[in-house]
Parts: C-alpha cells; structure tokens; sequence
C-alpha cells in the first residue's frame, strides 16, 4: 500500500490490480489536488474502509474486474458510509447502483485523463448532494427521492419541504419556518398551505413518517 499527499482533502482509493495504470490513475488524481491510496486487492484496500473513527469520505476507484465476491464486502462498507464509487469498466455497470444503495458511476475504457477527472468531479458533486433519513433518500442535484430504494414521485414543492425536514432530523420544524424555507413566504398569515403538503407527504412516504408536534410543526420520523 502506498499514499501520496497534496492539499485536497478529499481521499481517493485506487483499487486496480495492474501497477502501471494504477500509477497513472493516481498522477493523474494528486496533479489535481487529490490525497491518493493505492491497492492492487482488495484485502489491502478493506482496512482504509474499516476504520471508523476516520470519517473522512473516500472515493473509490474500483476495477470492475477484481473478483465479485471480494469487491462486495468493500463496497458493502463504502454503503454504510455514503461513499462514492467509481467503477472501471470495459462495459456500463450502471445496474450495481441497483445492488448497493451508493452514489456510482462507470468510466468505460479507454478513456483520457480529463474524462477520468471529469467523472470524479461529478460523483463528488452528485455524493455532496445526497440527503439520508433512514431508508429515505434525496438527490438534491437532480431532486429524485427514494424509498427503501423504490423511487417516489414528488412535486416539487414537496421536495422542498422534505428537503427541509430532512436537514433538521429529530428536530421539530413549525409551519412559519417551512413556508419561510421551503417556499419562500414573507407573509406568514395563511398557514394551511404547509398542513395539505404535509397530507400528501404522508401519503407518499407512509403516514407515521411525519410526527405532528403539537402547537409547534412537523417532525420527521424515519427508522
């Protein structure tokens, strides 16, 4: 295992078998800013995703062709901490996404190093953007929500007041707050507007998501 160190915060994990492309993957990376790790396995690379208290996110760089049954346990622990994973393909593995709940993405060789910087640009913005209560999910980027991994269609003022609810877990949100947030209200006369949003919220993610706090607002409530 080996390390470079730039000024860029973010960590990158390069986990490719073949020394001369993981080399080049990782110049390319640390001439951007990148703090790379390199592995040629798996096993090598596990003890970076099995420390807890270093919570700082990493990136994956994953040759899609390492052995299945290796690479699950290490992308298992990427999931249980909403890291990002960068699968390197000769084909589009965009169908794993459905296997493990985590941001993803495929670069399909050959490919340039703009296109390699380009994709991990984009799969740091797209994890940067993501929201989690539970088994509920928001993509703020593209403004998609999931539940339990099934995709639920909203409106967009129901993102909105979801997204505010889910970036105050456990917290009580009163309705002058979410229509100032959500909606972008000055006048704060009518209320009842954030009550029949609510309705329509509950019916979407399940009635005993959202708590009723009595005389204040709304709760979110997710397991």
């Amino acid at each position: 295992m080996t390390e470079g160190t730039q000024a860029r915060p973010e960590r990158v994990m390069v986990l490719e078998p073949d020394a001369e492309r993981r080399q080049m993957l990782a110049q390319t990376l640390m001439q951007s800013g990148f703090r790379c790790l390199m592995a040629d396995s798996v096993h090598d690379a596990l003890p970076f995703y099995q420390d807890r208290q270093d919570s700082a996110c990493m990136l994956t760089i994953l040759n899609a062709r390492l052995p299945w049954c290796e690479s699950v346990e290490l992308l298992s622990r990427a999931q249980e901490n909403d890291w990002p994973v960068l699968f390197l393909t000769a084909a589009n593995v965009a169908h794993l996404q459905s296997l493990f709940d985590l941001p993803c993405d495929a670069l399909v060789h050959p490919f340039s190093p703009k296109q390699l910087m380009n994709a991990v640009e984009n799969l740091l913005l797209l994890s940067q953007s993501l929201l989690r209560a539970g088994p509920l999910r928001l993509d703020t980027l593209h403004h998609r929500v999931t539940m339990a991994g099934e995709h639920l269609t909203l409106t967009a003022q129901e993102f909105a007041l979801l997204e505010v609810l889910v970036k105050t877990p456990g917290a009580a949100v009163s309705r002058e707050t979410l229509l100032r947030t959500a909606w972008g209200y000055q006048d704060l006369g009518e209320t009842r507007t954030v009550d029949v949003h609510i309705q329509r919220l509950r019916r979407k993610l399940g009635k005993s998501c959202i708590e009723t706090v009595y005389k204040t607002g709304y709760k979110l409530k997710m397991a």
